[in-house]
C-alpha cells in the first residue's frame, strides 16, 4: 500500500554526526523546492503577532502557510504569478476589490458600505492564525511590481488604504472586465468588445471587362465553422464533421442507445462544397453570430440579411461591430513582385445580432463594406459571399449540468512521495436573458469536493449537481479549481478556511457586480446590440476563476492540477443536448494557471450529452479526468 505524501516515511539513514543520507529521484518539467535535513523548529516557538511584523516565515518561497513535515515540495509563488502573467490579458476587478476589503478590515479601518459590512463580519469570524495569512497575502501583493500589479489586479480599486472602495467603480470596472473578456473570446482583442477597428483595405485593382468571381469580401468562417468559401480550398478530407450538414438518428445497441450521422450530400438546405452540404446552424432570433474572413475594412460595415429563395432580396440590414487584422501583413511576395494577401490567413473578425422579430426558417445573408479602395470601378458597396443560416424561437428549455467521475491518469510527480489528496471547488453562476444572474451555486453543500488516497489509475465516484435553473436562461457560468493540498490536518484547514472566507467575500461582492451589470455605463447593452451578449456567461466564468488565481497564487502552498472556465449559451445548451446535431469536434485550451484541459465529446443520446475533461499540468506532472454530464429537463 502506498502511503500519503502528507505522512511519506523517512527513508533518510541518519549519518556519524546526526546528518541525513537522502536519495532523490525526480521526474519533473516544472521548478523542484528542495528542503534540506534541519533541526526543526522548537514547538513552543511562537509565531509573530499580527500588528503590521510579518507572520513566521513559511517553508514554500511566497507562501504564507508552512508546508507540514513530509508533504511534498510545492510550487513557488514566483511560478504561479509567472503563469498568471503569461495566460491571463486582462485584470481582475474581483481580485483588488478584495484585496482592498482585507486590507482595510486588517488595519481597523470602520466598514463604510454594505459590502465591507458583510466582508468585514466574515474576516471577523476568523481565527488570529487566519488572520496572519491574510497579512501575509497583503505583504505578498505589495511585493509585486507595478507592472505586475497593473496587469493583474484593476488598480482603480487598490486606493489609499484610507479610501473604501467606489461601489460605481466597482460596477463599471467588472463591466468593462466582462466586455474585455467578451473581446477575448470573439476577436482575440480585449478592446474590440467595445471599441471597433476596421481591417485593412484589401482590394484586387479593378479591371475592366474581366470576368474575376472571387469575392472582394470573404467569409471565411460562421462562429468558428469553416466555409465551402474558405481560401486556400479544402479537400473533402479537411473538414470537420461539425462544419457539415448531417442528418443524424438514434438507434439501439441491445440495451444501449447511441447516436448515428451521416454526411448529407444532397438537398443541402445552404451551400454545397468538396461534395457534401456545408453545415447551416440554428442560431435563436436575437442572439449573435460571429463571422471571420477578409476585407472587413470598414467599421460601417452591414451585415444584409436575404431571402432564401431568392438571395438577392435583402430583407433587413443589421450594423456590426468590427475588429481588423492588425497582424497580417497587406502583401506578400511571389515571383519578384508584391501581391495582395487575400486568403484566410487574414483574421477580420465582425459580430452582429439577428433581429429579434425574425421569423424561423433559414435566410441567406452577407457582409456588405463601403469601398474605401482606390478602385472606384468595383461600386460603392463591397459584398461577400452569400452563406446561410438557420433561425429559431426563443427556448424556454432548462438544463442541469453534473459531473459523474473524477479519474487520476497521472497523480501528481514524484509518485514514490505517496498518493494525492485532491480538493474541488465549483461555482456556477445563471445568467438570465436581461443580463441579471441568479444566485451562486456551490455543490456540495458548499464544502469543496475531496477525494482522499488518490492513486494513478484510479476512478472516483463524483456525482454532484454542478448547474440548474427553473427560468429560462442565456447561458451559465462555471468556475472549477482542483487543487492538490497534502499536508497534516492543521496545515488542510487553514488553507480551506481561508478560502471559504474568500469564496463567501467573492459571492457577496459578485452578487453585487451583477446586480450593476445591466446600468454599468452602457457597456452590456452595447454587447448586446452587436450580438456578444451570449459570450457573457463565459466571460463571468474567466473572471471568477481569475479572481481566485491571483488570490491564491499570493499566499496559498496549494498546487492547482485543476482549472477550468465553462460558459455555455442556452444555444451551446441546446445543440448539446439535441440528437439531431452530430458530436462537436474535440477542442483543447489553456487556463490562466497553465493547466492544458482537452474536451473529448463522449456520446449523445435523447436529451443528454457527455464529456470528457482531462486537466493537464505540466508543473505537477499531473493529468486527472472529469466526467461531465449535460441533461436537457424541460
Amino acid at each position: 500500500m502506498k502511503s500519503r505524501k502528507n505522512n511519506a516515511p523517512d527513508t533518510g539513514k541518519p549519518g556519524h554526526e546526526g546528518g541525513c543520507t537522502i536519495n532523490i529521484r525526480i521526474k519533473s518539467s516544472g521548478t523542484i523546492n528542495i528542503y534540506n535535513c534541519s533541526t526543526p523548529t522548537p514547538p513552543e516557538a511562537p509565531c509573530a503577532p499580527p500588528g503590521g511584523e510579518h507572520p513566521c516565515p513559511p517553508g514554500v518561497p511566497g507562501a504564507c502557510v508552512p508546508v507540514s513535515l513530509g508533504a511534498k515540495p510545492k510550487q513557488s509563488r514566483r511560478n504561479k504569478l509567472d503563469r498568471l502573467l503569461a495566460n491571463n490579458r486582462v485584470p481582475s476587478t474581483l481580485g483588488a476589490s478584495f484585496f482592498h476589503l482585507m486590507r482595510r478590515y486588517l488595519a481597523g479601518k470602520a466598514p463604510a458600505n454594505a459590502l465591507e459590512e458583510r466582508g468585514f463580519a466574515t474576516l471577523r469570524r476568523l481565527p488570529p492564525e487566519l488572520k496572519r495569512v491574510l497579512a501575509c497575502a497583503g505583504d505578498s501583493l505589495d511585493s509585486l511590481t507595478g507592472g505586475e500589479r497593473s496587469r493583474l489586479f484593476a488598480t482603480s480599486l487598490l486606493p489609499s488604504i484610507d479610501e473604501p472602495i467606489d461601489l460605481t467603480q466597482l460596477s463599471l470596472s467588472y463591466a468593462q472586465e466582462i466586455a474585455d473578456r467578451v473581446g477575448e473570446q470573439a476577436f482575440d482583442d480585449a478592446a474590440c468588445a467595445t471599441r471597433e477597428h476596421p481591417g485593412r483595405v484589401r482590394v484586387r485593382p479593378y479591371i475592366p471587362g474581366e470576368e474575376n468571381f472571387d469575392p472582394l469580401v470573404r467569409i471565411c468562417r460562421v462562429n468558428g465553422l469553416r466555409t465551402g468559401s474558405y481560401t486556400p480550398p479544402l479537400s473533402p478530407g479537411e473538414y470537420l464533421p461539425s462544419e457539415l450538414q448531417q442528418r443524424c438518428r438514434v438507434i439501439m445497441e441491445g440495451n444501449e442507445a447511441r447516436q448515428v450521422c451521416e454526411v448529407q450530400t444532397s438537398d443541402c438546405p445552404g451551400n454545397s462544397a468538396a461534395g457534401a452540404c456545408q453545415r447551416v446552424l440554428e442560431i435563436e432570433a436575437g442572439q449573435g453570430v460571429l463571422l471571420e474572413g477578409v476585407n472587413f475594412s470598414s467599421v460601417d460595415a452591414l451585415v444584409r440579411i436575404l431571402a432564401e429563395d431568392t438571395p438577392g432580396t435583402v430583407l433587413r440590414e443589421v450594423p456590426a461591430q468590427v475588429c481588423g487584422d492588425d497582424e497580417t501583413p497587406l502583401t506578400e511576395r511571389i515571383g519578384g513582385q508584391d501581391r495582395l494577401i487575400l486568403d484566410c490567413r487574414v483574421h477580420d473578425r465582425l459580430s452582429f445580432q439577428l433581429p429579434a422579430d425574425l421569423a424561423p426558417g433559414v435566410y441567406g445573408f452577407q457582409v456588405a463594406v463601403p469601398n474605401l479602395s482606390t478602385h472606384p470601378g468595383h461600386g460603392p458597396v463591397l459584398l461577400s459571399n452569400v452563406e446561410y443560416i438557420g433561425v429559431a424561437t426563443p427556448s424556454t428549455a432548462r438544463f442541469e449540468i453534473r459531473s459523474e467521475s473524477l479519474y487520476a491518469r497521472a497523480e501528481t510527480s514524484p509518485a514514490s512521495f505517496g498518493s494525492d489528496e485532491v480538493g474541488i471547488r465549483i461555482l456556477a453562476l445563471p445568467l438570465f436573458p436581461d443580463l441579471s444572474s441568479g444566485e451562486a451555486q456551490l455543490p456540495n453543500g458548499g464544502e469543496p469536493i475531496r477525494f482522499g488516497d488518490v492513486d494513478s489509475g484510479e476512478t472516483r465516484a463524483m456525482d454532484h449537481l454542478l448547474f440548474s435553473h427553473q427560468t429560462p436562461i442565456l447561458g451559465a457560468a462555471l468556475s472549477i479549481r482542483g487543487f492538490e493540498i497534502d499536508g497534516e490536518e492543521a496545515f488542510e484547514r487553514q488553507i480551506e478556511d481561508t478560502l471559504d472566507a474568500f469564496i463567501d467575500i467573492l459571492k457577496d461582492q459578485l452578487a453585487f457586480v451583477m446586480d450593476h451589470l445591466k446600468e454599468a455605463g452602457g457597456i452590456a447593452s452595447k454587447l448586446a446590440s452587436y450580438g456578444l451578449k451570449g459570450l457573457i456567461a463565459a466571460a463571468i466564468a474567466a473572471a471568477v476563476v481569475v479572481a481566485i488565481d491571483v488570490f491564491v497564487a499570493l499566499w496559498a502552498p496549494a498546487d492547482p492540477i485543476i482549472e477550468d472556465m465553462i460558459g455555455p449559451g442556452v444555444q451551446d445548451l441546446i445543440e448539446l443536448t439535441n440528437v439531431d446535431v452530430a458530436l462537436p469536434a474535440a477542442s483543447e485550451h489553456v487556463t490562466p494557471q497553465g493547466i492544458r484541459v482537452r474536451v473529448t465529446p463522449l456520446e449523445k443520446i435523447p436529451g443528454q450529452y457527455r464529456e470528457r475533461r482531462e486537466y493537464i499540468s505540466d508543473d505537477e506532472d499531473s493529468r486527472y479526468e472529469i466526467v461531465f454530464r449535460y441533461n436537457r429537463v424541460a
